[in-house]
């Protein structure tokens, strides 16, 4: 079996604009709401992992058919997507990617989960076909030999590329889907962002949160802890600072500090949690953000507003 074949590769990370480049060179994606996974697969083995060299193999055993699917030796690159109502629903995935694979019972969570959270696998890439590595060739050759070598069924499927990235992001938009990638047709596969070849352009999303706890600087507030539940369950979702004025920290700084308490109210403690302060769920703030993190966070949160919406009211749907 081939060593290269099943070695950790870093992805190629698109790069974050504003504005969509409307060149011809350039082809347009759908940029899924889901975890990167990079697919190695050889013979009768299959081998996942993400975009944080994080094994993925035993969450997603359904990914097993690729063999069958592959034409020969391969590593695929694409995102892993569940659906509810007919939109991706990244919380509803970490329900499986973040299950812990040393925990007892992870072999039965999985099967039960795979009836309960189907996922699919949406490959936008190919960088090694039968011993040679591809991510020097141009992109519209590495697609034009993806399309030959995979078969697609109900699971698996190509992302389709579009030539109108501005018609795409209005329907983008319209169906509130993550955003567009647009991206340099003689790209080559490049590692990490160190390139002007990929862009992602997002529409940024909204949540209704409620505040658990507060960190604190020179005896003052200084940012937001905050979460929403999902199957009862109160998760944590981030850290949050932008969008507060100097008023609203004064007002919070005497009324946050009064619901202090001992427990933490989140089932998934953040790093750094020793040095946070926390606090009942009570206060609901609408915040809104770039995009999910695959450990479940949001990025470049911004607070505009506070509510009177119940604590209850925070749901990840």
């Amino acid at each position: 079996m081939n060593k290269v074949l099943f070695k950790y590769l870093e992805t190629m990370q698109p790069i974050s604009t504003d504005t969509i480049p409307l060149l011809e060179q350039y082809l347009y994606q759908v940029k899924w709401d889901g975890v990167r996974i990079i697919a190695h697969i050889g013979g009768q083995k299959v081998w996942l992992h993400n975009r944080r060299f994080k094994e993925r193999t035993f969450h997603y055993p359904e990914l097993k058919k690729l063999s069958q699917l592959v034409k020969g030796d391969a590593i695929l690159d694409g995102d892993l997507v569940a659906f509810q109502q007919g939109k991706p629903n990244f919380p509803l995935l970490l329900k499986r990617d973040l299950l812990n694979p040393n925990a007892s019972a992870f072999a039965y969570k999985i099967k039960r989960l795979m009836k309960e959270i189907p996922v699919y696998y949406l490959v936008f890439d190919l960088l090694y076909h039968n011993g040679f590595d591809l991510r020097q060739k141009p992109l519209w050759e590495r697609q034009g030999i993806l399309q030959e070598i995979l078969t697609t069924d109900d699971t698996v499927n190509c992302v389709e590329s579009f030539s109108d990235g501005e018609s795409l992001f209005q329907v983008v938009t319209a169906q509130k889907l993550e955003g567009v990638v647009a991206k340099a047709k003689d790209s080559h596969y490049i590692a990490g962002k160190k390139h002007r070849l990929w862009w992602k352009i997002k529409r940024r999303q909204q949540l209704l949160v409620a505040i658990g706890g507060y960190t604190e600087k020179n005896g003052q507030i200084n940012a937001l802890l905050v979460g929403a539940y999902f199957q009862n369950r109160f998760f944590y979702l981030g850290r949050v600072a932008t969008g507060l004025s100097n008023q609203d920290l004064v007002i919070l700084n005497s009324y946050l500090k009064a619901m202090t308490t001992d427990k933490s109210p989140f089932v998934n403690l953040p790093q750094a949690a020793k040095s946070y302060k926390w606090v009942i769920p009570q206060l609901t703030v609408l915040i809104n953000f770039q995009e999910w993190t695959e450990d479940m966070r949001m990025r470049q949160p911004v607070i505009q507003g506070f509510t009177k919406n119940r604590p209850e009211e925070c749901i990840l749907s």
